[in-house]
């Protein structure tokens, strides 16, 4: 989760009754859902919907699509909302989608909650791609003096399973 309040996208229009605790949420693909967090900030009785909304993530092949309506009582400040997250093995960029909060009794649902904090995104982070290894510095200056140098290789761009790699020295001439 990333707090809002010390994002970049600070919240400009808050929606007094209800809005997403985060407006940011990160997930990666094998956890297998995302859990989001909706706050009532008023002591009433609401009702309201919430639905996914693609982007660059799409429903079914990458999330499942949620759209339902949830009640919460005087007593309740917040709810949470488990959103299916599908897990393939292939490799493709992180992806976006939208979660919203909207009102189930207008006849046009097309229409969110008024509020910067009634929108929320969801990164899914792939984990399929294995990545690649490489050295750390490129240039690395050895002393006669020292008996050995430390040279580190590092994993980049994935993360799936163990990646071998073979290193070799030569002596310079």
């Amino acid at each position: 989760q990333i707090d809002h309040s010390v994002t970049q996208g600070k919240v400009e229009i808050v929606n007094e009754i209800v809005g997403f605790k985060c407006l940011h949420y990160s997930v990666t693909e094998s956890n297998g859902h995302v859990e989001v967090t909706i706050v009532k900030k008023a002591p009433q009785e609401l009702t309201i919907g919430v639905r996914t909304v693609a982007d660059t993530a799409i429903s079914p092949k990458d999330f499942t699509h949620f759209d339902d309506v949830i009640t919460m009582t005087k007593r309740e400040t917040e709810k949470k909302v488990q959103i299916a997250i599908i897990d393939d093995d292939e490799w493709e960029p992180d992806l976006d989608f939208f979660v919203e909060l909207y009102d189930p009794n207008k006849e046009e649902k097309n229409d969110r909650l008024i509020g910067d904090d009634t929108r929320c995104k969801v990164t899914i982070l792939d984990e399929d791609f294995p990545g690649t290894l490489g050295f750390d510095k490129t240039e690395i200056k050895a002393h006669k003096s020292r008996e050995k140098v430390d040279i580190y290789v590092t994993r980049s761009d994935g993360s799936d399973g163990t990646i071998n790699c073979m290193i070799k020295t030569e002596p310079l001439t």
